[in-house]
């Protein structure tokens, strides 16, 4: 299915839903001049003044509200399935925007009290451009893959993908995947090993195998002064450079304890600076015995044993203090020369020492980034092959052990080469698993949201329609968008269509039509601070009203009004569907039911009691018109306690004429 997976191409259809709020009262703009001063500082913030016709913005036809009962018929476990729902409305009335808050109430009701858990959305663009049922394939494979609710679908969209096809072929399609990744596997852990070599021996990289590093730079430009300097402490051998390297390698592995102790050795250490030190004691110990000679202590000791050598030291005395300053001089000319000797040196291997820490700093530091992709690269090389592994032992087990015994099919049977009938097949397995449980991990229900079918032609939107009709399968419930009164004309006319209509959807939810619009109430929303700003929240829970069971009067209502509504047993079964939607509002059941009902019968029905309420009467007692309706009438005032109010009958036509089809 890597045909179906490349043309992934889901609408992303952002904004907040916002409330309106009441509208601030309107200040004639200020005149030119007028001494109000200037402006005060705007905010950081501010929301727009100019407004675009986008989905974005603020919930001006409550949308939120219209689509909640739908949102609440997608989560809930008592649907049969397949369903198809349509929402309906004229180009502009607003359906992207009701499809948007469709599917975030549905999310929002997911897992609520007596809601299903989980509830997958698959928003699909009918105007992309693909066929039908990849696009639709598609959109599925898109959202379980992107694992909503942090559910991991990889098992089912792996079984659901093969389906259709050769089972061998998909068992030898899953094992050569699995080697590749193993490959590539292997080739990133043996490229990380290389790099964590690498930076284990950096600083030998470096000095000997890398021209133009910083100390490259300095050893090449202070080869005579390396070379002169290493040779006093001889420790030049054959090659100065490559001696100085290795003293520079060997220091820059120490802390700067290690290297204090190098500069301070270097002081007597070597033999050349030994021997410093030597002479420069001789010539101390020489200077300091000639200064002490000539002393009177020491002639008194001398003329005692040899008078005529103190005389000649007393003679003489002048030059031994001569002799004395001459040694002491030299001594000191000697230290110096060693200390001279041991800070040129250590400067030479400190300085080198500090430039190779800097490379090794600057290369270290792309190393570590380097290896820790790759860390991360092989972790996920690690876990794709686990996975890959298990696809490969599942697909196995589904070839049913006979791969030593044949060899793959043809190629047609492989289901990749017709990407339709590969889409289809996807779908059907996938509502075979979601309805019977067969993979763990499977939603417990799939939504599809159908989006510009009115970009399409006529005809294509048919084709779409029917398409969608015909493989949105088991545990699944698509929900399309869509200006019926288009497509009247091409389906053959007002009776043909309203039979084909009835054929596909079995629910529709109209949006409220321009006719219906209060435009005082728009401009006022529009106009005010908060109504492009305060979201409008869905209900997070399930309504109880859509799903709890009928009482008896319901039920003995729904039967009487029967003849008016349901010709048929489909008719009967989308009056019931719209009941049910319907009941979800505030206005008396009976009422509903009977204008319900209306809303499903023929046009001499639907004109009686438009004439009805059209007139002055404050409630709905017995009138002329057809004898169904005249029951039916009837059997809704017992219900309701006697009596209708005309006031309650509009706001019940109102809510029945929203999910009836509307040509």
């Amino acid at each position: 299915m890597s045909e179906i997976s490349e043309k992934v191409k889901v609408r992303l259809l952002g904004g907040d839903p916002i409330e309106p709020a009441a509208a601030p009262p309107l200040h004639r703009p200020a005149q030119a001049g007028a001494g109000s001063g200037p402006p005060a500082p705007g905010p950081k913030w501010a929301p727009p003044i100019f407004l675009s016709d986008s989905a974005e913005g603020a919930d001006l036809l409550e949308a939120t509200a219209i689509v909640q009962p739908l949102a609440q018929l997608c989560v809930t476990e008592q649907v049969q399935t397949p369903f198809l729902a349509a929402i309906a409305g004229a180009p502009g009335a607003g359906k992207t925007f009701a499809l948007k808050r469709l599917a975030r109430a549905i999310e929002a009701l997911a897992g609520s009290a007596g809601a299903l858990g989980q509830v997958v959305v698959a928003q699909v663009d009918a105007s992309d451009g693909g066929e039908a049922p990849v696009a639709l394939a598609s959109a599925a494979y898109a959202a379980l893959d992107a694992e909503p609710g942090g559910v991991d679908y990889s098992a089912l969209l792996d079984e659901s993908t093969h389906a259709g096809g050769d089972p061998l072929r998909a068992a030898k399609a899953a094992s050569d995947r699995h080697d590749e990744i193993v490959r590539k596997l292997e080739a990133e852990r043996a490229q990380r090993d290389e790099v964590e070599a690498r930076a284990a021996r950096l600083a030998d990289t470096l000095l000997l195998e890398t021209p133009g590093s910083r100390v490259d730079v300095f050893a090449r430009a202070r080869r005579g002064a390396i070379d002169a300097r290493l040779r006093r402490f001889d420790l030049a051998g054959s090659d100065a450079d490559a001696s100085y390297r290795d003293l520079v390698r060997d220091l820059g592995g120490m802390g700067p304890g290690g290297r204090a102790g190098v500069a301070l050795r270097s002081v007597w250490a070597y033999g050349a600076q030994r021997r410093l030190l030597f002479w420069a004691i001789v010539a101390f110990i020489l200077g300091a015995a000639a200064s002490f000679l000539h002393g009177e202590a020491a002639l008194s000791a001398i003329r005692g044993v040899a008078a005529q050598l103190a005389d000649w030291i007393a003679t003489h005395a002048d030059w031994l203090d001569g002799a004395a300053k001459i040694l002491s001089l030299l001594g000191a000319l000697a230290l110096a020369l060693n200390i001279w000797r041991a800070f040129s040196f250590s400067s030479l291997l400190l300085r080198g020492a500090q430039l190779l820490d800097q490379d090794v700093r600057d290369r270290r530091r792309d190393l570590e980034n380097r290896v820790a992709r790759l860390n991360q690269r092989v972790a996920a090389l690690s876990s794709e092959t686990d996975a890959a592994a298990k696809r490969a032992e599942a697909a196995s087990r589904r070839a049913g052990g006979k791969a030593a015994s044949r060899a793959p099919g043809p190629d047609f049977l492989d289901a990749r080469h017709a990407p339709a009938a590969a889409a289809r097949a996807f779908l059907a397995a996938l509502a075979e698993r979601i309805m019977q449980g067969r993979t763990a991990g499977a939603p417990d229900r799939l939504v599809f949201l159908i989006d510009n079918l009115d970009a399409l032609s006529a005809g294509a939107a048919i084709a779409w329609i029917e398409t969608a009709q015909s493989v949105i399968g088991a545990g699944s419930i698509g929900v399309l968008a869509l200006d019926p009164a288009r497509l009247v004309d091409p389906l053959g006319g007002p009776r043909e269509a309203r039979r084909r209509f009835d054929k596909w959807l079995q629910a529709v939810v109209n949006l409220p039509r321009r006719v219906d619009l209060d435009g005082e109430r728009l401009v006022a929303s529009l106009l005010s601070a908060d109504g492009q700003a305060a979201p409008v929240a869905s209900i997070a829970e399930l309504g109880t009203a859509l799903v709890e069971p009928l009482s008896p009067a319901e039920t003995a209502l729904l039967t009487a009004l029967a003849p008016l509504a349901a010709q048929s047993p489909r008719g009967a079964k989308r009056f019931l569907n719209a009941y049910r939607l319907a009941r979800c509002s505030s206005a008396p059941w009976p009422v509903v039911a009977l204008m319900q009902a209306v809303a499903f019968a023929d046009e001499d029905v639907r004109t009686a009691i438009h004439n009805r309420l059209a007139g002055g009467a404050d409630e709905l007692d017995d009138f002329a018109g057809p004898e169904a309706l005249v029951k039916a009438v009837k059997s809704a005032r017992a219900a309701n306690g006697g009596s209708i109010s005309i006031a309650d009958a509009r706001a019940a036509e109102a809510v029945a004429r929203r999910y009836a089809l509307s040509l």
